[in-house]
Order: C-alpha cells, then structure tokens, then sequence
C-alpha cells in the first residue's frame, strides 16, 4: 500500500500550492470545498496507482483546482456578473446514452441559447468574442490539449463530439466544489460516493451558477442551456438552485442502457486507474446509482409540475427534430426557420452509427439482463418497457 506523504503528488497540501503555481492565484473561495476534496484525495491514494496513472490523476484533479482559482479571482475582477439573474434555464437530464449529448449539441445550434463551452468550464473567465479565442492563452492550450487526445483516442472523441469550443457538460464546472458523481465514476472510492450520496448538493449547483454568471455576464439576456445526465442524482438541487428551470428528461430502457453505460464508464476508469480497473465493480456501481438516480429525479418532479418534458431515446432516433419542434412547444419557445435549417444541417451531417451488439454485453460487467430489469422494476412500468 503507498505512503501518504507530503510528497506525494495527491496530497491535499501539495495539490493546492501546485494549482496555485500553475495560476499564480491563491484564492480558492469558501474552504468547504475541502472536505470532498481530502476525503477524496485520502482514497485515491490507498489505491496505490502506478505513478504515470497518479500523475494523470494529479493531473485531472489539479484541473479542477485551477478552474476554481479562476473563477474566485473573475468574480473579484468582475463583481457585477454575480447580479445576473439566471431565468428559465434549459436543462438536459437523463441517463447516460439516452441521447443527451446528441439533444445538447442540437440544441445548442440555437442562437438564442448560450452553452458552456468546454475551454470555457476550464478556464473560467467571462466569455470572449468568438474571433478573439486565438489570442487567449488557456484557449490555446486547452484546444492543443484537445486535439492531441482526439489523436489517441478518436473512437470515444468522436462518441462524445468532444472539442475545446464545444457545448460541454454542467459537470465540468460542478466538480470544482468537489462534491460530483465524476469522481466516484472514475476512481474506485466507495466512502467517497457513501458521503456524496447522503449530502445535499445545493452549494454544487450555486456554485455553477455563479460560475455561468461568470462566463455569460457579455451574454446576460441570453437562455442558458445546460446538460449534466446526473442532474437527475440532484433534480431537489437543482430546483433549489433554478427554481424555473425547463428540464427535459430523456429515458431509455435501462436493460440496453446500463451495460452501455458501464462501458463508457469502465474505458475512463481504465484511464485513471490501468491495470486496478474491474469491469465488475464498475457494472454493480453504475446499475446501483442509477436506479437510485431515477428514483430520486421522480421524488423531485413532483414538486415542478409542468417542467419537465419527457422524451423517449427510441422517438428521438426516429425522429430528431419532430422531438425538437415538441420540446419548444411545451416550453413555449421560438424555432425560427434559420436555426430549423442548422439543425437539419447538423444531422445531416451526423448521421447516428450502429454499434456492434457485442460492445456492451452485461455480463463482462457482470450483470446480467434480468437483474437489470428487477433493479429498475418501478421505472420500467412507469415507463412501459418490457
């Protein structure tokens, strides 16, 4: 078992005066981040990584410690950004591989909405004109870190149509507090996600609005669209937080759903954790939180009703923007022919793959069909799959 040191690049101490090198900032905001931050970091070290793995670790952890930096000193420069309201904000939850991120990216081609872009959930700072990027440093540096990996792993990069100016993920920006499904996802850390599970989550998501505040306050009058499949984990928080959100809920059954997921999952663990990773723990951990997830986004609508749309994964294959063109009408928003037009152009130009029916089969992970389908037993009848 490795020795936690001072040394060590993943303790607690080092981590911050590291982030703080790296940005030249030293305010890191209300210290209550630290408690998931050392409980985490605490884990994370009795797993004894090879020190390459503990270095990407260090590395990814220490990201989000520096977008912490650089939020804390843009609100100090920027103070008159954390006085703008955030009204009836879009919202795209659901499982993972129910066509979230298709549904995101669609929407996103909408110029009455504004996103946040991923160089932008890294390093936040209020959004600079389109043309200027080039001349921004951290632009420039997360678009080079971006393509190098799209190099290396250009299957999964595509998947998830990744890039630095693209519509990135609500989670991005809520694993700053350190609080976030993210963590217990990539790295096998069951006290972690034991105290993540039994806490309440609003200060994550007051942190995310301020942080869009942030990056929006040149675009005040524009809707935020957001996307974060683990919304559906927080949807009380989320309401605390955007008590007039527009929430569309997408759904899958989760017999084709799960073992997807664990796919997905186990690929980013095996990044974070090598040779550690076990397909198993990662199946058993992905059918438990989301069951638990579901359950709790339907304590949650009760409280919201009439804002929350439903779409089922198998319509919107079938039919992209018939799905589009229902959302906006139950939310009451305007399609206008120019953003219909960039839509189709878009799909056209994306046209959905099939994937072998060998990628995802349940029992690498070990789960099998019929425990799925008991586990999600309630969702399913509501639902009605089967």
């Amino acid at each position: 078992m490795a020795t936690v040191t001072e040394r060590s690049p993943l303790t607690p101490s080092v981590m911050l005066a590291a982030a703080s090198d790296r940005t030249s900032l030293t305010d890191f905001g209300e210290a209550t981040f630290r408690e998931g931050l050392d409980l985490l970091l605490g884990e994370i070290e009795q797993l004894d990584l090879a020190p390459e793995i503990a270095a990407a670790t260090a590395q990814q952890i220490g990201s989000f410690l520096d977008a912490r930096l650089m939020a804390v000193a843009g609100w100090r420069a920027h103070p008159e950004c954390l006085r703008t309201p955030i009204e009836r904000p879009l919202i795209i939850a659901g499982l993972v591989r129910s066509g979230t991120t298709a549904l995101h990216q669609l929407l996103s081609l909408d110029p009455q909405f504004q996103v946040p872009e991923h160089w932008l959930t890294v390093a936040p700072m209020p959004r600079p004109r389109r043309e200027a990027w080039n001349n921004v440093p951290q632009y420039r540096a997360i678009a080079n870190r971006m393509a190098a990996y799209v190099q290396a792993a250009p299957e999964m990069a595509e998947d998830h149509m990744m890039s630095a100016e693209g519509a990135e993920e609500s989670l991005f920006i809520l694993a700053q507090n350190f609080a976030s499904n993210m963590f217990p996802s990539t790295w096998d850390v069951p006290h972690y996600q034991l105290w993540y599970e039994q806490r309440d989550d609003t200060d994550s998501y007051a942190w995310l609005a301020d942080v869009l505040r942030l990056i929006g306050c040149r675009d005040r009058h524009r809707r935020w669209l957001l996307k974060n499949p683990t919304d559906l984990f927080s949807l009380n928080e989320v309401l605390n937080v955007f008590p007039d959100a527009m929430i569309v809920q997408t759904h899958r059954d989760p017999v084709a759903a799960i073992p997807s997921i664990a796919s997905l999952i186990f690929a980013a663990r095996r990044v974070f954790m090598g040779e550690k990773a076990d397909p198993q723990r990662v199946g058993r951990r992905e059918m438990r939180f989301w069951a638990l997830a579901l359950e709790r986004a339907e304590q949650a609508r009760a409280r919201a009703p009439g804002q929350v749309f439903d779409v089922e994964f198998g319509e919107f294959v079938t039919d992209q923007l018939g799905t589009v063109k229902a959302i906006y009408r139950h939310f009451g928003l305007a399609l206008t022919p120019s953003t219909e037009q960039a839509m189709h152009a878009w799909l056209d130009a994306h046209p959905r793959r099939p994937h072998s029916g060998n990628k995802y089969l349940p029992e690498f992970y070990g789960l099998d069909r019929e425990e799925i389908a008991g586990t999600y037993a309630c969702y399913r009848a509501r639902r009605g799959y089967g």
